[in-house]
């Protein structure tokens, strides 16, 4: 399940607050929407990290407690477009594993 898509919801960011375009409501997620990855964990959920803010991404990569993707992205490095994945985050997915 993905935590947003091309707006903020009531517990995540979206990839719009790093490009100015919108501000950011939770910096990342609220304390509901770590309840929601934590559920999600519990119930075996895949959480995609796709069209969600950097501080969304990194938020859930420190609580979760089992593998992300990021269903539709790629590196920002290779395509720089606000919606891919920064160096920094991918360097936390390995470090998490």
């Amino acid at each position: 399940m993905t935590l947003t898509h091309s707006c903020n919801t009531p517990w995540a960011d979206n990839w719009l607050v790093d490009t100015s375009d919108e501000e950011p409501v939770h910096h990342g997620l609220s304390p509901f929407g770590k309840m929601v990855v934590e559920e999600m964990n519990r119930l075996g959920m895949i959480v995609d990290l796709a069209h969600v803010s950097v501080d969304t991404m990194k938020v859930v990569l420190n609580i979760s407690k089992a593998p992300v993707i990021f269903s539709h992205s790629s590196a920002y490095i290779i395509c720089q477009h606000r919606r891919n994945v920064p160096d920094d985050v991918l360097q936390l997915v390995v470090s998490v594993g």
